[in-house]
């Protein structure tokens, strides 16, 4: 009799997993459930669609339903949220938006990729018309046509990590004027030291992003039930829209009320494997807890590049299959404001917080040797760990060149290498394309300095006089 396997969720998690599944088995009966209208598509694409840089929403959507069951017979069932799930009879229940009707699917494994969801703010105002959050295509499409039927020209976001420094640049781009609030005292506090994290607020303040910083979201006022402004620690300020770009909420409540375990981090816990606590039941993506390679922790990411990998390993399992996902080391990058940003490992912050300490340099260096045109200045901020001098981390930030090497310092993360052995490894060097000294070896060079001098001031032997 074919396995049956059920797959509840159809971002890209879901249907990496449906499609691995397939591979490692080609007579299983693969359903996989999707609570929105539309197949796949990309998230992460969304501020690229709304600015008109990728010229359709439709555009983001990776395959067409023909795809997935003529090409690939997974059976995809579109607008059924999955409402309840029983391990004991590996059973769940889902219910179709279009009629409210209730199915019950019966499996012998379970992948849960069920994502996460936006937060909210809770302020007075925060349900009037013209709050948004940014997540799906119908988020999108509902804060275009307000910003026309409003004839908008102001914009507040709250929140300055990635998701906000997206729409200011795509908000921007379609002639709005943005506001941005952020509680903490520099933006993309996440995965970028304030010194780094300076350099694009900078370039993003040159392109008329008006910023308030380590600030307080009192109240979004609105008259006549719609948004016409906002109050930041006191002040107020005119908008016509507000869009929430706080942190993600993991989707765990149909997990947690199956008696499925979650983590310390909110999210699901998994094994290597993808296993959850439940026989026979597998989960990935933005919904579970990822062992952070650096940190040695179970934290929460939400990454495309880390979800597909969990579904990879999820699906091959779930089919029958023996793979194993070593974890992450949040390898991350994006571009604002012309500018390439990327980063690996925790931030300062996160690591004093961990009682790490970590010794850290910033150097900043050219992507070409100086007599060939065309060089621009990459700035390079690496960080260690004083005891063993092993890299935890690196921050990119320059016109060019950061997201490779970014790359380069996260498999040197993911290795578990040294200061000392990165620093050793060597580049490739060609005037047209790279100098000979790379600036990531230039600041692993100089990390490599201030570790030696702290280690030689420590083994000095203390002199004391006596009286």
């Amino acid at each position: 009799m074919p396995r049956r396997i059920v797959i509840i969720g159809c971002g890209v998690s879901g249907t990496t997993a449906a499609f691995q599944a397939r591979k490692t088995d080609r007579t299983a009966k693969i359903v996989l459930l999707g609570d929105e209208t539309l197949p796949e598509y990309s998230r992460c694409g969304l501020p690229y669609a709304f600015s008109h840089i990728v010229p359709s929403l439709e555009a983001l959507i990776g395959y067409d339903e023909a795809f997935y069951e003529q090409m690939n017979r997974i059976d995809l069932r579109l607008g059924l949220k999955a409402t309840r799930i029983n391990t004991e009879k590996r059973s769940i229940e889902a219910t179709r938006s279009k009629d409210n009707s209730i199915e019950t699917l019966g499996y012998d494994t379970l992948v849960l990729t069920t994502g996460a969801r936006p937060s909210t703010v809770p302020i007075p105002g925060s349900d009037l018309k013209g709050v948004f959050t940014i997540r799906t295509m119908n988020d999108v499409e509902r804060l275009t046509n307000h910003l026309v039927e409003n004839n908008a020209k102001r914009v507040a976001i709250v929140g300055a990590g990635l998701t906000g420094s997206e729409m200011a640049e795509a908000l921007l781009q379609r002639g709005m004027a943005v506001l941005e609030a952020e509680i903490v005292p520099e933006i993309l506090p996440v995965i970028l030291d304030p010194d780094m994290a300076s350099i694009i607020r900078a370039r993003a303040e040159e392109h008329g992003v008006d910023y308030h910083l380590n600030s307080t979201l009192e109240e979004i006022v609105g008259r006549n039930g719609r948004v016409s402004g906002i109050r930041i620690s006191g002040e107020n300020y005119p908008v016509d829209a507000v869009i929430v770009a706080v942190r993600v909420k993991p989707n765990t409540e149909l997990a947690r009320e199956a008696g499925i375990v979650l983590g310390e981090s909110g999210g699901i816990k998994t094994d290597e494997r993808m296993a959850t606590s439940a026989a026979n039941v597998y989960a990935a993506g933005d919904c579970i807890e990822t062992y952070d390679r650096i940190t040695r922790r179970h934290i929460f990411f939400q990454l495309a590049t880390t979800a597909v990998r969990q579904a990879l390993v999820a699906g091959i399992n779930a089919a029958g299959g023996n793979a194993e996902y070593p974890g992450s080391t949040g390898v991350t990058t994006v571009k604002l404001f012309g500018l390439e940003v990327a980063s690996f490992g925790p931030t300062t912050t996160v690591s004093e917080k961990l009682g790490l300490h970590p010794v850290s340099v910033r150097v900043t260096g050219s992507t070409r040797l100086p007599y060939y045109p065309g060089g621009k200045d990459l700035t390079v901020k690496l960080l260690a760990d004083p005891k063993d001098g092993r890299l935890l981390g690196a921050q990119l930030v320059g016109e060019e060149g950061a997201t490779l090497r970014a790359n380069l310092a996260s498999m040197a993360g993911h290795l578990g290498l040294s200061v000392e052995e990165f620093e050793q490894i060597e580049t490739c060097y060609s005037p047209p394309l790279a100098p000979v000294w790379d600036p990531v070896t230039i600041a692993a060079q100089a990390l490599l300095r201030k570790l030696q001098t702290s280690q030689a001031a420590k083994s000095r032997p203390v002199t004391t006089v006596e009286n």
